[in-house]
């Protein structure tokens, strides 16, 4: 039987909760009505528990608002490492027992870290089954985490400052300008328990601003694990991420000297592409019957993918090791094969690896190598007819994941209308759609191919035949994909 005092604090906390200004409850303190699970959470005493192993409990009567405070107590069992997501992807507060759990080594796995990204100031987290009273607030681009009712994560993604550590948490695939998501309570096998869930929306005139907070420093030991944990994210699957029901079917090859960065091709003929060579083909013999080569002072180092459009011959361009980085859209008469014109596209950051053209518009892919930059910034940037920006679309985590210390290298709209493109050395051709809303390119699937990355082109004259190169053998690979 309860005690008068609990209930009387059980009252006096209800009642304060109810005096926040602008905040709604999303537990109830009863039931898990709004909350999906796999009937492994339960409402015990009043608080949300992890009862049994089965998965996480999701938020779904509404989405997090994209300005947001969200406030809840927590506590964890012995060992216990768990989090709260609250955007999408891995955007995660934090639950663990520090002194206990191995992951309190690395105080940007500890509690109240943003999780693999910024660590807190300093270790406040109560005693295993123990309260604590944690806080979330985000407005544009500033995060906040407060634990026990001090301010230990605060930063502004946006700040240059920050850089390190969005590269960091972008090897997990985490995107911080992702929007939209469910709250979501994880379940990672120890038990955890949740009270006084509420949060409100912040108003547009309500101001945020950062105070960048120094995060705690991690040891040496903690930062060599941290390492080998970065290197497994990176190491390519030996699975497709996603399954594919398109099959590649390899038809023939043709061998051809300068196949090396690319392939592009039209009705008549194929063009290999090298650093600063372009051979044109016979797409019946394979017969080489042209040939451009920069001169030996010249300015084109570095071409990449090609296309060709109404008789010209466009590839992408880049200075590429070199820096600042320098881009440029090479153009030639595709029949004679003489050099027209350079378009200078060096306004947007990036190495350009490949361009197409769809309903009017060019889509530019600007790739970042680790060498000389970071690959979570490639991004493919669009123009309309007269080579004016227009936008940006970047590519999702997971993706950015798969490209490891390299990028993007080939690219070309495809069949029904999907945005297929490449890596650098991975055997897999990557499908992806527009986005219907933001700025993320939505990834669809992964078809095992024969070509180890780099440069390729649909032909436009029969659907779904690709053309793509193995730059080892110097050969130009003809499959089919349906």
């Amino acid at each position: 039987m309860r005690s008068l005092t609990t209930v009387l604090l059980s009252v006096f906390a209800a009642h304060a909760l109810a005096l926040e200004p602008g905040f709604e409850a999303i537990f109830d303190g009863k039931t898990l009505d709004g909350w999906k699970h796999s009937g492994n959470w339960s409402v015990v005493n009043g608080e949300i528990a992890r009862v049994k192993k089965g998965g996480p409990l999701t938020y779904e009567k509404a989405k997090v608002p994209d300005d947001f405070e969200l406030r809840f107590d927590w506590k964890v069992a012995k060992g216990c490492n768990s989090g709260v997501y609250y955007r999408p992807g891995q955007y995660e507060y934090q639950l663990l027992d520090n002194a206990n759990s191995p992951y309190g080594e690395n105080p940007r796995q500890s509690a109240a870290a943003l999780f693999f990204c910024m660590a807190p100031t300093k270790d406040v987290v109560r005693p295993f089954e123990h309260w604590n009273e944690a806080r979330v607030i985000c407005k544009g681009s500033v995060i906040q985490h407060w634990l026990n009712g001090e301010k230990v994560v605060d930063f502004d993604y946006a700040d240059p400052r920050s850089k390190d550590a969005i590269r960091l948490v972008s090897y997990r695939g985490t995107d911080l300008t992702k929007r939209g998501g469910n709250l979501w309570l994880q379940d990672h096998g120890a038990d955890v328990w949740f009270k006084n869930l509420r949060w409100r929306e912040i108003p547009s005139d309500e101001p945020l601003v950062s105070e960048n907070l120094s995060p705690m420093p991690v040891s040496e030991a903690a930062l060599k694990k941290e390492q080998e944990r970065i290197q497994q994210l990176l190491k390519p699957k030996t699975k497709p991420v996603k399954e594919s029901a398109l099959q590649h079917q390899e038809l023939k090859r043709f061998k051809a000297e300068e196949a090396h960065q690319g392939v592009t091709v039209d009705d008549a003929y194929f063009y290999a592409i090298t650093n600063a060579a372009i051979g044109k083909y016979r797409k019946d013999t394979g017969e080489r019957v042209g040939v451009w080569k920069e001169a030996k002072d010249g300015h084109i180092k570095h071409l990449n993918a090609g296309l060709v459009l109404d008789g010209k011959l466009y590839c992408a361009h880049s200075n590429y090791p070199e820096m600042p980085m320098k881009s440029s859209v090479e153009i030639w008469d595709a029949q004679t094969m003489q050099h027209l014109e350079s378009m200078d596209l060096t306004d947007a950051e990036g190495s350009l690896t490949w361009v197409d053209r769809r309903e009017g518009r060019w889509y530019a892919c600007y790739a970042q190598y680790a060498k000389t930059g970071d690959p979570a910034k490639t991004r493919i940037v669009t123009f309309d007819g007269q080579w004016k920006k227009l936008g940006e679309l970047r590519f999702p985590g997971e993706m950015v994941a798969k490209f490891g210390k390299n990028s993007s290298s080939g690219g070309s709209f495809g069949p029904d209308g999907h945005l297929f493109i490449t890596g650098h050395d991975a055997q897999e051709l990557y499908m992806l759609d527009l986005p219907a809303k933001g700025d993320v390119l939505v990834w669809k699937k992964a078809i095992p191919i024969s070509a180890h990355g780099q440069a390729f082109a649909w032909d436009r004259k029969e659907l779904g035949v690709l053309y793509s190169i193995d730059r080892m053998t110097h050969e130009v690979i003809v499959s089919r994909v349906q």
